[in-house]
């Protein structure tokens, strides 16, 4: 019983671990070099009594250009409402990498919670409204993606706000089965370890299987390994931001690519 318990404890603690990261300091490396008007930016949300939201703005951004863009959602280690640790595990540091190329508006609500209610879901769409009317995104190129919590937030949000987004890149998060007939005229790329400890993987498999089977179009990829962080696979994949860039809102896209 104390082994069990111990063994409990050792993997809820590396399960924050793995999904806590460690502060923004690739936000102020990236910062450092950008041009102004560009790179990471904290900005209230309107509406919501001082909660903020994050983003990012291409070295290139020019407003009178229409962006393609990315809405992030976090996992529950990035929880809170100043904006910024939601850009500290995930998306954030991957952008970091390549910021001077990177093609993308990024945009990163911040919840309290784990993207399982209506005032989350709202607060996730007032998010990517406020942006869009801010910054100058391509409303047929926005892809929704998150991971772990984030992940479940993808498949609950993408099904019911569907008509905002075109694509979904859900990872490592649980099913979310009553959203399967809502996502079958939306293209779904998901990720997940084989061996994921925190999440089982067949939370993605019986998603990707459901809503295949009733006429969708969703590609599972499952790089083999021990771990949640499937996202340190994902979005350092090249392929996947060629995949985000092909599509358009209301346009059924190959799946294509991975693994």
């Amino acid at each position: 019983m104390r082994r069990s318990c111990l063994l409990c404890c050792v993997m809820i603690t590396a399960m924050f671990a793995v999904g806590c990261g460690g502060g923004g300091g690739h936000v102020a490396q990236v910062n450092a070099a950008a041009r102004p008007g560009t790179g990471f930016q904290t900005r209230p949300l309107q509406g919501y009594n001082g909660r903020m939201y994050s983003i990012f703005l291409p070295a290139n951004y020019n407003p009178n250009q229409k962006f393609p863009a990315i809405m992030f959602l976090h996992g529950m280690g990035e929880t809170g409402s100043n904006g910024k640790a939601c850009l500290n595990v995930g998306l954030g540091p991957e952008i970091a990498k390549r910021a001077a190329t990177f093609p993308f508006i990024v945009i990163f609500p911040q919840t309290n919670g784990h993207w399982k209610s209506e005032d989350e879901e709202k607060l996730a769409i007032a998010t990517l409204e406020q942006a869009k009317r801010e910054f100058s995104i391509d409303p047929d190129r926005v892809i929704l993606t998150g991971l772990s919590t984030g992940g479940y937030g993808t498949w609950r949000i993408g099904a019911k706000y569907r008509d905002r987004f075109a694509a979904l890149v859900p990872m490592c998060g649980y099913s979310y089965t009553e959203g399967v007939n809502q996502l079958t005229s939306i293209p779904i790329w998901c990720w997940h370890y084989t061996g994921d400890w925190a999440v089982g993987s067949g939370n993605s498999k019986d998603m990707v299987k459901r809503i295949n089977a009733a006429g969708g179009n969703a590609k599972l990829s499952l790089p083999s390994g021990m771990g949640h962080d499937v996202w340190t696979v994902a979005y350092d994949d090249p392929s996947l931001y060629t995949w985000m860039q092909s599509q358009r809102r209301n346009r059924t896209a190959s799946v294509g690519g991975g693994n």
